[in-house]
């Protein structure tokens, strides 16, 4: 079998198409050759032990796993001997007294020896002198103020004061605002004149009329031709500009009074919701009207 062979009108795509080809390449039912059916099967036999338990089975991991004196360890080095100190230690008084010892009393230092055969010797008679005769003896060394040397001063010129009148706040804000120039005195651009107007005094179509305004353009019920439209090639009307005038046209006055009087009841009937015969009626006899839509449909 081909792929594309399925039978469909469109070609398959996807895992589909990949199915179908992988398919063709398999062997059909008939296609396997199997070995003799006649030959010998050899034989086999039954186990007949149980199975282990799950403790069966962890006594059987365990045997291998050894126990804990079966690991090897190093010998701990051999402990020296010992013995308790049975001395008596020394109170504080025992030191001070240790320490003592150790110093030499007050006879045991060693004096110079004393110069022998010495001479005489003399008292001396002179008077000293007493704070106040040395503040005196320091004081004639000192010169007196008028002995100091002094150099020889400019003498002084005349002066004179001050008769100004200093300026008060006021005044100094007298003085700025004088050099501020007003609100005229600042250039300014010159702006451009206003150009003139004009009111619109033409006055605005109301809906109605602009109704019988389109509505002059159409033909009317008896100016259709249609034994001849399928003869005559009709000319291409050029579109009129809304606000130029339109041509006048000769309407008849049937047609403009039944066209008014169907504009007048559309206007109506978007307005208030009903049509004009209802509200007649409804004038009429206001009890004989459903207050309910009308089923009439609307122009």
């Amino acid at each position: 079998m081909k792929f594309g062979d399925h039978g469909l009108k469109t070609p398959l795509r996807g895992t589909l198409a990949y199915n179908c080809l992988q398919s063709g390449k398999l062997p059909g039912p008939g296609a396997y050759s199997p070995a003799d059916p006649k030959g010998k099967i050899n034989g086999g036999k039954w186990g007949k032990h149980s199975a282990m338990s799950y403790i069966d089975t962890c006594l059987l991991k365990t045997r291998g796993i050894p126990g804990p004196s079966a690991y090897g360890a190093p010998k701990p080095a051999p402990i020296n001997g010992g013995k308790f100190s049975i001395s008596q230690s020394k109170s504080d008084i025992e030191w001070q007294m240790y320490r003592a010892k150790q110093i030499p009393g007050p006879g045991q230092y060693g004096n110079p020896k004393a110069p022998q055969g010495g001479g005489g010797g003399r008292f001396s008679t002179a008077n000293p002198k007493g704070e106040t005769d040395w503040i005196v003896y320091r004081a004639k060394g000192i010169p007196a103020p008028g002995e100091y040397g002094a150099p020889s001063l400019p003498p002084p010129r005349g002066g004179r004061f001050s008769t100004s009148k200093p300026k008060s706040d006021v005044e100094w804000m007298i003085a700025r605002a004088a050099q501020i120039p007003g609100p005229s005195q600042y250039g300014a651009p010159p702006l451009p004149k206003p150009s003139g107007g004009k009111f619109n005094m033409s006055k605005a179509k109301s809906s109605i009329d602009w109704e019988v305004y389109r509505c002059k353009d159409k033909p009317g019920p008896g100016a259709y031709s249609p034994e001849r439209s399928m003869h005559v090639k009709h000319e291409k009307r050029l579109p009129r500009s809304i606000s130029a005038p339109p041509e006048e046209t000769e309407v008849p006055e049937p047609i403009l009074a039944s066209l008014h009087e169907t504009l007048t009841q559309r206007l109506y009937h978007a307005q208030t919701g009903s049509t004009v015969e209802q509200a007649t009626a409804r004038a009429k006899d206001p009890g004989s009207m459903r207050t309910g839509r009308s089923t009439r449909r609307p122009f």
